[in-house]
């Protein structure tokens, strides 16, 4: 059974873990697809019957990270 010593300090370093992925995650992604991410989620809902065909267009155009 885990005591309330050993649990603190396993939550500690789960969230520590958590916001370094966090961290990482923010500072290595690709920034030029922002506008391309605001057109798919203005697309999508404008138009979610024609989405399917518009996400391939803009799949195209992605910026690989």
């Amino acid at each position: 059974m885990l005591t309330w010593e050993i649990a603190w300090p396993i939550g500690a370093l789960i969230l520590g873990a958590a916001l370094a992925y966090g961290w990482w995650s923010d500072r290595t992604r690709n920034r030029a697809n922002d506008t391309l991410t605001e057109e798919a989620t203005r697309e999508l809902y404008k138009h979610p019957e024609t989405y399917d065909r518009k996400r391939e267009e803009l799949k195209d155009r992605v910026e690989p990270s």
